[in-house]
């Protein structure tokens, strides 16, 4: 009778673990770090198109991180945006990572617990205010709607699909044009690494886990 009741309790508890860890709205790619996430603290600093930039798992992210050479250990990123009083994460994934293609929009902890531990890194762009904020945030849903597939050809040139940066360049640079930089950095430099999205001429390092 003991070990029934025993083995019901630690049924719950495993189930509610899974509740816990589980419930978002993603579809997790090969692992993941459950435990894995943003303290209450760390994220009432978060403002809506801050940069969150991660290392994912999966090949395609072990890929990345041997073509760029990167400062971080990061292979991804997104705009963080509160949607209705819920922090989400707009950024576009292929659909051979997720069984969504495209930009989506992901809850935090689940964006979380789908990157390597101690890799997150949240930028600011430097002198942004609530205006600029709101424009990002309406690009977002600009393009949300427009449902462009995953740029698996990695074309910058090609406004019709979007990777992961690419698409916040477009909205930041081309569209909003609120990220100007300087001339002398190539156009290799800014569509084929992650460099700009932490540099401090551009950002200031709201969070950092890799320190």
């Amino acid at each position: 009778m003991i070990k029934t009741a025993i083995k019901i309790i630690l049924l719950i508890g495993v189930i509610f673990l899974g509740y816990k860890f589980l419930k978002d709205d993603s579809n997790r790619p090969y692992e993941s770090s459950f435990l894995y996430k943003l303290s209450d603290t760390e994220k009432a600093k978060l403002q809506n198109g801050d940069i969150i930039l991660r290392r994912g798992y999966g090949m395609v992210s072990t890929m990345i991180l041997k073509m760029m050479d990167e400062d971080y250990d990061v292979t991804h990123l997104g705009v963080v945006i509160n949607q209705n009083d819920t922090l989400k994460i707009a950024h576009a994934l292929s659909s051979s990572v997720s069984n969504q293609d495209g930009l989506r929009l992901q809850a935090i902890d689940s964006f979380v617990h789908n990157s390597h531990d101690n890799t997150i890194l949240v930028t600011r762009l430097k002198n942004i205010d609530s205006v600029k904020q709101q424009k990002i945030v309406r690009q977002i849903a600009y393009y949300k709607k427009k449902n462009l597939p995953f740029d698996h050809s990695f074309n910058y040139k090609d406004s019709t699909e979007h990777y992961c940066s690419e698409l916040i360049w477009r909205i930041y640079e081309h569209n909003l044009k609120i990220l100007n930089v300087a001339d002398s950095i190539t156009e290799e430099q800014k569509y084929n690494t992650l460099k700009t999205f932490y540099d401090t001429n551009y950002f200031d390092i709201i969070i950092n886990h890799q320190q």
